[in-house]
């Protein structure tokens, strides 16, 4: 099963810290690689609308983010960035395209 997902986390999402599944918001589910690279490149452009911010990292992996989106971490004891970052996904793992 070929998916574009959106983690949501306090972290840019090319980290791939372990669980990262369960930080999973949405899924785009696509019935082969090429249509899940053209679905991957389409939601990379909205959210680039949709977003005031984004770096590029790891894996050419994007993470988006609005400034004044935080939340308090209690481990940390303090307040973290929320970012959002799409990611393609075979079979529930990362696809390196």
């Amino acid at each position: 099963m070929y998916e574009v997902v959106i983690v949501k986390a306090d972290y840019e999402g090319w980290w791939l810290f372990d669980g990262w599944q369960d930080d999973i918001i949405n899924r785009q589910q696509f019935n082969d690689t090429a249509q899940m690279l053209t679905g991957y490149k389409a939601i990379i452009e909205q959210m680039k609308n949709d977003y005031s911010s984004y770096i590029q990292g790891k894996y050419d992996l994007y993470a988006f983010f609005n400034a004044c989106e935080i939340e308090f971490c209690e481990e940390c004891d303090e307040d973290v960035q929320i970012f959002y970052t799409p990611i393609m996904t075979k079979n529930n793992e990362f696809y390196n395209n």
